[in-house]
């Protein structure tokens, strides 16, 4: 018997060498745990099975085999099959029984064999583990066939309208303007839809060719499959393909006959479904009001300042002067930070690609070093969120002062220096997690713990929550503390073969970048860990874990913590009271504050609020009071399904995390559903078109009608796909910017940034116009795009140095007696990360503009793209 998940194989070797397990009783283990997993899983399909015989559904392994039976209209035969599948179901079903209870017979069986053969120390881990497992195994197989069976019952009633949403609601005041007056009704009204509210696009010609270019990064990639065939990935392949980060090139697949024409076929059938989409009238989402707003709003970028709130996740509105008056507050903190030099950015810059060079590049191999080095950077990004949980209900917002608003500070690493050495450094560290005692990862892991808890009726329970904890963590103490970590388990997780002073050297490249901007200075973080590096969370959890170590005692029955919020039990009150205050004597910049139960005995934890009465626990779900409760509004243009799918986690949510029927809870529920344009109901809605093993077709969303046309036409075209649609741009996307100060081009007269700055962006796809001949030139590039522009630059002034460029063809044919012509740019496309759409998009504006500077070659290889 295999086992259905995987997980737990390493840990039991793992403990097979420790406590030398003879291979006939590791073999007896696999199959109680192989057991214990299928038992779940046959649990999970019958209930499933019995919900489709509840709400009159079949599953598609039934219901193939009637795929081709004749006369399926005529009423007779129609009544005879629904028996035949019914009594199919109920076979099912008993089958699922007798392979549950040979599950469970092997279960007994094998436990009562290694109750007798294991340290009992052993087995009480080993079947800790195995129910860890086995939980989330069930967990999975819940939500897959949960998912399977709304697709079933959609799919029996395909027109069954979306009664879940309530059109006409309208969201009360949920945003926070701070410092002006110059907000209105408009601009508010906007503002309350929320950040994650998506304004209905017109379809355009831009929308086509976003269409057409998922189309073609489809076919790239199932040509590619079928190029190579059935392939196990290496360990470099596999870890180059889990990057996020754009690759340096493509390479085109050879034609594939057996799908070219299904390709072709489903390009011009989505291609008409859109066309036809642009000719009807255009239906806004939003009412004239609330588009006066956003357009205002947007007017208004150069003067006031749009964020995110901390906690709230609501808009914050303040001008951009307050905005750079709280951070220039923030900043002249001299021991967190000061100001820096490019030259100080450079020098961190080199470490970083010392590091990739002398540690990753010898372990990894050649292609894993070389996608990790970034030679062009972003110089890190400061930015605050408001703590608007933290302002006075009775202050006057709009004459409030910088002085009285605390902030959150942010530093966006996103494309940073040290950015994709922090990705592999997570990868290989994250494993140690696992042996952090007092680390969580989400709530039901929390209650997991608790519940294993034995509680004495005197126990006593509480919070800390750590202040400021990232700028107070010891950055020399919190490597120390990893690599002490890794040195005792390097064995039992996947290292990837380096050792702790080579993690050490990429740790310290990586806190070394620490240099970031604001308007248009540099300035370095003296102390600390930045908020915005991948790998800040990871070290503040060990850096914890290390002080914990020293500080709890064996009066503290359980202590969980999820980064910097804990969750303590102790035999009594003074035990935890102790601990809060060993904790707080172990670093001077470490402090932990307290939070205790309130009159009705309930502490809020994450997103519950826990009671413990006579060693009894209770929980209930909670929102924080800050929370402004924002979902997609169901007025937002995302698909119907991915509002269902909002509405049917957070419903499953309340309910995972109530122990009781709680009516205030309830009526919160119903109150939260209906400001965001929902009915406090199970939703029902149909899913987009998928495979198995589908690759990923990704398209525009423009409606629930051209959206149910296009997956008809995905359908029809029995090619595996995996149907996405992506929704519009939001409007945190819209109004809100990171880099909102650094619009302006640093260089004096910049050759190439006339009306707005163009020459740092990356990600483009451009146009070049000869000033002297009026001929183009279409080209792209993921380097900052004055680089790609010199070159050029240089083609034209030196064109035998340069002999395969266009640009020195051009001078030699057109310009052969002339000076070096100058010419002008216009960016097309810009922010295109992924180096398949990017080239893809200038495919596209190759054949829609016939550059005639491009030499045939280019040409050649980048039409075959899209050909």
């Amino acid at each position: 018997m295999r086992l259905r998940d995987r997980t737990i194989l390493d840990y039991v070797k793992n403990l097979q060498r420790k406590h030398h397990i003879c291979q006939e009783v590791f073999s007896v283990l696999l199959q109680y745990i192989a057991s214990h997993q299928h038992a779940v899983v046959y649990d999970v399909s019958l209930d499933f099975l019995l919900s489709c015989k509840h709400h009159h559904v079949f599953p598609t392994f039934i219901a193939k085999l009637f795929s081709r039976l004749p006369y399926q209209k005529n009423h007779e035969v129609q009544r005879d099959v629904a028996k035949l599948k019914t009594a199919l179901l109920e076979a099912a079903m008993a089958d699922r029984k007798r392979r549950k209870s040979s599950c469970i017979v092997s279960i007994v069986t094998t436990k009562s064999k290694l109750q007798s053969h294991l340290d009992p120390k052993v087995w009480k881990s080993i079947s800790a583990f195995n129910q860890r497992v086995c939980t989330q195994l069930r967990n999975q197989e819940h939500l897959r066939l949960e998912k399977k069976l709304e697709h079933l019952r959609t799919k029996a009633q395909p027109h069954v309208g979306s009664s879940f949403m309530k059109m006409n609601s309208v969201p009360p005041k949920r945003h926070t303007v701070v410092g002006t007056n110059e907000v209105d009704s408009d601009m508010a009204a906007a503002l309350n839809l929320g950040p994650s509210f998506a304004v209905a696009p017109k379809v355009n010609n831009a929308i086509v060719d976003k269409a057409l270019c998922g189309v073609h990064q489809f076919a790239h990639r199932l040509r590619w499959r079928l190029q190579k065939g059935a392939t196990v990935l290496d360990r470099q392949s596999a870890l180059i393909s889990s990057m996020p980060f754009p690759a340096r090139g493509i390479k085109l697949p050879k034609a594939a006959p057996e799908v070219d024409s299904r390709l072709a076929s489903l390009e011009i059938a989505i291609q008409r479904v859109y066309l036809s989409e642009a000719t009807r009238p255009y239906r806004s989402n939003v009412t004239t009001s609330k588009r006066r707003g956003i357009s205002k709003l947007l007017r208004l970028k150069d003067r006031l300042r749009y964020t995110v709130g901390d906690k709230c996740g609501s808009f914050v509105v303040m001008p951009q002067s307050m905005d750079k008056a709280i951070t220039k507050k923030v900043l002249s903190d001299s021991t967190i930070y000061r100001e820096t030099t490019m030259a100080a950015f450079t020098k961190t810059c080199e470490e970083v690609i010392q590091a990739i060079t002398t540690v990753v590049r010898p372990r990894l191999g050649v292609a894993v070093a070389r996608q990790l080095l970034d030679l062009h950077p972003i110089v890190p990004t400061f930015y605050n969120l408001v703590k608007t949980h933290k302002l006075s209900s009775a202050t006057d917002l709009s004459t409030i002062g910088p002085d009285d608003i605390r902030t959150r500070p942010i530093i966006s690493s996103c494309g940073g220096p040290s950015d994709r050495l922090s990705w592999l450094l997570v990868k290989v560290l994250s494993p140690l997690l696992q042996f952090v005692g007092a680390h969580i990862v989400n709530v039901d892991d929390f209650l997991a713990s608790l519940s294993q808890c034995k509680i004495p009726s005197t126990a006593s329970y509480a919070s800390f929550d750590v202040t400021s904890l990232y700028t107070n963590v010891n950055n020399n103490n919190a490597v120390d503390a990893v690599i002490s970590l890794y040195q005792q388990h390097q064995s039992q997780i996947p290292s990837m073969g380096f050792n702790a002073n080579e993690i050490k050297i990429m740790l310290d490249a990586v806190l070394a970048c620490n240099i970031f901007c604001f308007n248009d200075k540099l300035f370095e973080q003296r102390r600390g860990l930045a908020m915005g590096n991948r790998i800040a969370p990871l070290l503040a959890i060990i850096f914890l874990d290390h002080i914990e170590r020293m500080s709890l005692t064996s009066g503290i029955l359980l202590y969980k913590r999820y980064i910097d919020d804990v969750f303590v039990i102790g035999c009594d009150k003074t035990e935890v009271e102790k601990t809060l205050k060993r904790l707080n004597t172990f670093d001077d910049n470490i402090s932990f504050t307290i939070e205790e139960p309130d009159d009705d005995g309930f502490l809020p934890f994450l997103n519950t609020k826990i009671r413990i009465v006579d060693g009894r626990t209770e929980y209930l779900w909670y929102r924080k009071p800050a929370s402004r409760n924002i979902l997609v509004h169901s007025r937002s243009a995302h698909p119907v399904f991915v509002k269902a799918n909002v509405v049917r986690n957070f419903l499953k949510t309340k309910d995972r995390l109530c122990m009781t029927m709680n009516p205030g809870i309830e009526s919160d529920v119903v109150r939260i559903l209906d400001e965001n344009g929902y009915r406090a109901e199970p939703p029902r809605s149909w899913f987009p078109h998928s495979t198995m093993d589908g690759l990923t077709l990704a398209l525009p969303y423009v409606g629930d009608g051209a959206a149910r046309k296009i997956n008809q036409v995905v359908k029809e075209s029995r090619l595996p796909i995996r149907l996405v649609f992506r929704s519009p741009p939001t409007l945190k996307d819209l109004l809100t910017s990171t880099r909102v100060y650094e619009s302006k081009c640093l260089e004096t007269d910049c050759r190439y940034c006339i009306g707005e700055r163009i020459c740092d962006l990356r990600g483009t796809v451009y146009m070049i116009k000869c000033d002297g001949c009026g001929e183009t030139y279409i080209g792209e590039t993921m380097r900052p795009l004055r680089k790609r522009l010199d070159e050029h630059r240089r083609a034209l002034a030196n064109p035998a140095s340069y002999p395969k460029e266009s640009f020195s063809r051009h001078r030699t044919l057109k310009h052969t007696n002339e000076p070096p012509p100058t010419f002008t740019v216009r960016v097309l496309h810009r922010h295109l990360t992924r180096t398949l759409e990017r080239k893809i998009m200038e495919a596209r504006e190759i054949r829609r503009n016939g550059p005639e500077i491009n030499t045939k070659e280019e040409l050649k290889d980048v039409l075959g793209l899209i050909s």
